[in-house]
């Protein structure tokens, strides 16, 4: 049976988490996130933090519940969440909340991590125009023969 579960790492002083076995994602693995990510400001850690939902395929009310935790959290520290590797589906959930606007969403890690080092001026402001949330492209799209869910490499679940 799955464990759905967060690895956590750092990158640059960057908090990237990413969710493992996690068909439909659970509030836990979200709760585990809120307090390593305290304990990452601790250390000095960036407040930043990328979430890599490429092994998500669904989420419910309670894990954006917890994410919007997450985001106060991180927005009173002066950083911000940035969600990658996003399922059409999972985008919809955001979209049907009325919770995307809170967020920003990029297709890869990469694109993550570059969106962090443009800094706060590349935040959604209202000043800048820009596109509406109906009129971006669908996020998290996958070529047809990648996997839906990712599951964690064996080695490492042992």
């Amino acid at each position: 049976m799955l464990k759905p579960s967060v690895q956590l790492h750092e990158q640059d002083g960057i908090l990237i988490a990413e969710f493992w076995d996690c068909w439909r994602l659970d509030p836990a693995p979200i709760q585990e996130l809120r307090a390593r990510y305290d304990a990452h400001l601790r250390k000095k850690g960036r407040p930043e933090v990328v979430i890599d939902l490429s092994g998500v395929g669904f989420a419910g009310s309670a894990a954006l519940g917890n994410f919007v935790t997450l985001h106060r959290d991180a927005r009173k520290n002066g950083g911000r969440l940035v969600f990658c590797n996003v399922e059409p589906t999972v985008v919809e959930v955001f979209r049907a909340s009325k919770l995307e606007p809170l967020f920003d969403f990029v297709e890869g890690r990469q694109a993550a991590l570059d969106l962090i080092a443009k800094g706060p001026s590349a935040e959604k402001s209202a000043a800048e125009p820009g596109p509406t949330p109906s009129a971006r492209p669908p996020l998290g799209s996958r070529p047809p023969s990648s996997p839906l869910r990712r599951r964690r490499p064996e080695a490492e679940s042992q």
